[in-house]
């Protein structure tokens, strides 16, 4: 079982959580590279990202994907996520109870710097291993730095032996020598409001999608500002984000998206 955050009454109620439980989840993410944080959303607010993300992309499930898709795998693309409609929400990319704990391994300055969907077809086949991020330093030194960025995932449907789940390698991350062939992996159930923060150099793995249904994944990359992903996005946005809805974020929470008024207006 991969390490686990469940949120007391009291923390749901005053929306903050514990100091105590922001240091079990940042020692999970520090040791372990993964935290599973049960029942942070809503199941209605879960469905409704997954209605507004299957609506607009409706091609990529009928015919061909989008034009500014990425395919990651058999049958599975990842998509890029504009800022608005149903994603446009505070819960979601601000949400209280990730943001300090994403903080206290990163520290305050971090960003969001990516915002995508990676939609596993019925059928797709077992994903690659791999780290969305490599290590930047030697084995000595990697095991000492903290993450540079931390994937935020957010399953539209639920994790299981069916749909499928992300099979992680705890550990990983701060194992430059590591073998996946080899190491120790977990494949998390995941129910629907339940998510995963992963360490951007922790092995991980999209299994097979056996089920009849669509298996899309919301992800958030939150980063240190001197980091951008190019690698996995050579082709396609960051995210996207119209002035219209810049203009709506809240003046607290700007700070996350503060590199985009370099770009703005386009893709990014």
């Amino acid at each position: 079982m991969l390490p686990t955050i469940e949120f007391t009454p009291q923390e749901r109620a005053e929306q903050a959580p514990h100091p105590d439980t922001v240091v079990r989840g940042a020692a999970a993410l520090r040791m372990q590279g993964c935290v599973v944080l049960r029942d942070l959303f809503a199941a209605e607010l879960i469905a409704g990202l997954r209605d507004d993300f299957l609506a607009r992309h409706d091609s990529l499930f009928r015919s061909a994907p989008p034009a500014d898709s990425s395919e990651v795998g058999g049958l599975r693309f990842m998509t890029p996520l504009a800022l608005a409609g149903a994603f446009h929400t505070p819960e979601l990319y601000a949400h209280p109870f990730v943001l300090p704990i994403l903080r206290a391994v990163m520290g305050n300055d971090i960003i969001l710097g990516v915002l995508n969907v990676v939609t596993s077809l019925p059928g797709a086949p077992v994903q690659h291993v791999h780290r969305d991020g490599p290590p930047l330093f030697n084995a000595a030194v990697n095991r000492m730095l903290p993450a540079y960025a931390i994937t935020f995932f957010v399953p539209l449907v639920e994790f299981n032996e069916s749909t499928g789940t992300t099979r992680c390698f705890p550990g990983t991350h701060i194992d430059t020598d590591a073998d996946p062939a080899t190491a120790p992996f977990i494949d998390p159930v995941v129910p629907v409001g339940s998510c995963l923060l992963l360490d951007y150099r922790l092995y991980h793995q999209g299994r097979a999608n056996r089920s009849a249904l669509i298996r899309p994944l919301c992800c958030a990359v939150y980063q240190q500002p001197w980091f951008k992903d190019y690698r996995n996005h050579a082709t396609i946005p960051f995210l996207r984000l119209a002035d219209d809805d810049y203009a709506r974020i809240p003046e607290e929470h700007r700070n996350l998206l503060r590199w985009t008024e370099h770009y703005r207006p386009g893709l990014y």
